[in-house]
């Protein structure tokens, strides 16, 4: 299988290597900067480097898209007529509906699939690729219908599962209204508290020295770069000019009902948690397990070799509670509840308190 991935930053390099990692009889071509090429072919991220782009992704099974949105719309203007029938060319951006539209009105040559996976990192740039990125994150589908299963069945599905990511099918439109609310607005919040908030700050008025926890998780994705965020806001501009919208109305009415927000922290507490910890679709629901562990060196080492020694894969981890000399709570995740029971087996074997969270 020949697979093209164009755009060698984070998420593209680590597809590679998780491809890599979890696959064989994949070769890898990487299109990028020249500089960025001779370091995925020196880290052995790639097997070769595409040259002349787009006519050597002719033969190509798979290609992704790992590039901004701009680059991506020229790419798939590039690659109509090039690539065959049943070529997939997929993508990783963050909105959907106009490449969408794009696809359509070229009569796309090959199969298009637009990609969304939920996954990033503090840190970008081929240099930041991680091979386990993709593990365990949402890896939203769309554009699939009954002219396309079959092909998308027997190429992008095997990939996807083979690096562990958990695929779900959405409309185009829909995806974008939904990441206007709980991706795009957040963003575009996190950017108004943390300029807000500089304003205001000086010697006297130390805002950022006093500024806690429940600041910083909010403001985190302040850091994100307009490089990457400016064509998401023009391509999905409509929709989030509405949540905007909407968010503005009901801030006015908290202002107004200051000393009457009763209710709404009570629907607020319900409703977070409410949240479904697994998304519906195609999308395989993991099993959690409690583990109790004391403080001391080697814990997460003597879990982990203990689970793997039996073979049982750990989807996701993730310490809930921590105490200095006491000890903490982790979260270990499972594809199911036989791999979640045998898991709590062989922990108590090795004297963990464990049991399955409902």
């Amino acid at each position: 299988m020949k697979i093209v991935i164009s755009g060698l930053g984070l998420l593209g390099a680590s597809l590679a290597l998780a491809i890599r990692k979890n696959m064989q009889g994949v070769v890898l071509y990487g299109y990028d900067f020249p500089d960025v090429l001779q370091t995925a072919v020196e880290k052995k991220i790639i097997d070769h480097p595409i040259n002349d782009w787009s006519a050597e992704c002719a033969d190509a099974d798979i290609i992704f898209l790992c590039a901004p949105l701009s680059v991506i719309e020229k790419h798939l203007h590039d690659l109509n007529r090039m690539v065959n029938p049943d070529c997939i060319v997929t993508d990783v951006g963050s909105t959907k509906a106009e490449l969408s539209k794009i696809v359509e009105s070229l009569n796309f040559t090959g199969v298009y699939i637009g990609g969304h996976p939920m996954t990033g990192a503090e840190k970008s740039g081929i240099n930041a690729a991680n091979p386990l990125l993709f593990e365990n994150a949402l890896y939203i589908l769309t554009n699939i219908n009954h002219h396309n299963s079959h092909i998308v069945e027997e190429k992008l599905y095997p990939v996807l599962n083979a690096i562990k990511a958990r695929t779900l099918i959405i409309d185009p439109e829909v995806h974008d209204k939904i990441m206007a609310l709980i991706s795009h607005l957040p963003q575009v919040i996190a950017i108004g508290l943390m300029n807000l908030t500089a304003q205001k700050n000086s010697d006297n008025k130390p805002y950022f020295e006093l500024a806690a926890g429940g600041f910083r998780d909010l403001t985190r994705i302040a850091s994100s770069p307009y490089t990457m965020w400016k064509d998401i806001l023009q391509s999905n501009k409509s929709n989030i000019e509405g949540v905007i919208d909407e968010f503005i109305k009901l801030l006015k009415d908290y202002r107004d009902n200051l000393g009457e927000l009763s209710q709404p922290f009570i629907n607020a507490n319900q409703c977070r948690r409410n949240v479904p910890r697994h998304t519906k679709g195609f999308l395989q629901p993991l099993t959690d397990v409690m583990v109790y562990v004391n403080d001391q060196m080697g814990v997460i080492a003597k879990i982990s070799n203990a689970l793997s020694e039996n073979n049982i894969d750990i989807r996701d981890i993730e310490l809930l509670k921590i105490r200095e000399k006491e000890g903490g709570v982790f979260r270990l995740s499972f594809s199911g509840r036989e791999q979640a029971e045998q898991a709590i087996r062989i922990l108590e074997s090795i004297n963990y308190q464990a049991f399955i969270r409902e």
